[in-house]
């Protein structure tokens, strides 16, 4: 909030919504409103779900403005954020999103030194240099290169949100990337700021994002497959489903044998994607496998994808 509050630019409203927080938090919110005029303060209501997007998109029906930033409780933003990336979209199309770079933080210190002394990583700031201006080429570039951004880098208008659709509320994870996905699609014009940053606060264990259950991969394999069909409205080429396959190999990574549904249902999209795909022990990706979840383990992962008619003999 505190760095909200020090945005260079000021016609702003602050809209906080408690998702029914159990700490003292409400009483920090009610200190900041009764301070500053701009930051009003609601609680979730009771007849909706509980979840981050379900707060999302209610602060969102409350706001008024015409630009949007998100901003989750744990993250901060560069001061000159608002006002230079709305600059940028102002003087771009209609329909264009800015995005600003971005780097981890583990405590508050380390964010003012970097201000201080505009000390920033030179590999993150080069990092963007080759990055797609389109929407859809961008997200396939992300997907390649196993690489996000996170939520609250990105600056959008209010109308692109409206064409694009509002947050997945029955999404416990990767909400934000199906999400803004579906606003990069939307987009006819990305432009990246490298001169303000989107603070993003390294998770710890009892993070959510690091919550490891069968709901939370059932998510993030429906998070995918959601991004898939959008994709694959916009443009189908065999390029592009290789690209998409990729995700899926990410998530059986993760998933293997511990969460033999989500796998199944993983390799099976990845049939879907290409119908022709049979896994070859001579291919990288089963070679690293084999390695990376130990012989044994590898053996009945084998004989699992040839029950699937996935895995040549």
């Amino acid at each position: 909030m505190d760095s909200v509050l020090s945005q260079t630019y000021t016609n702003l409203e602050c809209i906080i919504v408690d998702d029914h927080s159990t700490d003292h938090s409400w009483e920090i919110l009610e200190e900041y409103a009764k301070k500053d005029s701009r930051i009003k303060i609601f609680k979730r209501p009771d007849d909706r779900i509980k979840g981050g997007s379900v707060a999302r998109n209610y602060a969102f029906e409350l706001s008024k403005g015409e630009f949007v930033q998100w901003l989750d409780s744990d993250d901060v933003i560069h001061p000159n954020k608002i006002q230079d990336q709305l600059q940028d979209l102002l003087s771009a199309e209609l329909d264009a999103i800015s995005i600003s770079n971005w780097d981890w933080f583990d405590f508050l210190p380390e964010i003012e030194k970097m201000l201080e002394n505009s000390n920033f990583n030179p590999s993150i700031k080069s990092r963007w240099k080759e990055h797609p201006k389109n929407g859809l080429n961008l997200v396939l570039w992300l997907f390649k290169n196993n690489l996000f951004i996170p939520s609250h880098s990105y600056f959008l208008t209010r109308q692109i949100i409206l064409k694009s659709g509002l947050w997945d509320e029955d999404l416990n994870k990767n909400q934000d990337g199906e999400f803004m996905l579906r606003v990069l699609l939307k987009s006819k014009q990305v432009v990246f700021n490298d001169s303000v940053y989107a603070f993003y606060r390294r998770p710890d264990s009892s993070h959510l994002s690091r919550q490891a259950t069968l709901q939370t991969y059932l998510d993030w394999f429906k998070s995918l497959e959601l991004g898939d069909e959008n994709i694959l409205e916009v443009l189908d080429s065999k390029e592009i489903r290789n690209i998409l396959m990729m995700n899926y190999e990410r998530l059986i990574k993760f998933t293997g044998l511990d969460f033999p549904q989500v796998t199944q249902m993983a390799l099976e999209r990845i049939n879907v994607l290409n119908p022709k795909v049979r896994f070859d022990l001579s291919k990288p990706f089963l070679i690293w496998l084999s390695s990376w979840l130990g012989f044994r383990n590898f053996v009945r992962m084998r004989d699992f994808l040839i029950g699937l008619k996935l895995l040549k003999h």
